[in-house]
């Protein structure tokens, strides 16, 4: 990712705008269930990297949807479709992980850190004015994680 002070003055300003809006906004009240312990939970990634396996759709600028990654692609099928010119793409191609970190969550898997690892991945596009305009897809994500009995979702913001 890049740093504010590495893009045009135009540019980091206009960011550092959006997060000042972003951090006024209210919360309310939100419902709240404690998962079980996470030796016993199964766990999910959602990546906002823009990832998905070569057959499925691209993501386009705009593009308020997810794509489905299972849990034991092939990461020669996963590409990245981020369309954000300020994306440093560099880390992601040398590791898969810094992006999706399927390895590391197997990992805690296999040492018993963690119940275990969902068949199912999520992948949105980051570079969204506004996250408001992803609550139809994150409905949908959390009732299919419902179904898949995910207890928790670990997020991984690029």
């Amino acid at each position: 990712m890049v740093r504010l002070d590495d893009l045009h003055p135009e540019e980091a300003q206009h960011m550092r705008g959006m997060g000042q809006r972003f951090s006024r906004m209210p919360l309310g009240d939100t419902p709240f269930t404690a998962p079980p312990p996470l030796g016993e939970a199964k766990i999910a990634l959602i990546t906002s990297a823009g990832l998905h396996r070569r057959h499925d759709r691209p993501f386009r600028f705009g593009d308020m949807g997810y794509r489905i990654i299972p849990n034991d692609v092939d990461r020669a099928d996963l590409i990245q479709t981020q369309v954000s010119v300020n994306f440093d793409r560099t880390h992601y191609q040398r590791d898969i992980n810094v992006v999706l970190p399927l390895d590391r969550l197997r990992e805690l898997a296999d040492a018993g850190e963690i119940g275990g690892v969902s068949e199912w991945h999520y992948s949105v596009l980051g570079s969204n004015p506004n996250p408001f305009f992803l609550k139809d897809a994150a409905a949908d994500l959390a009732q299919r994680m419902r179904e898949s009995d995910v207890h928790c979702a670990m997020l991984t913001p690029v």
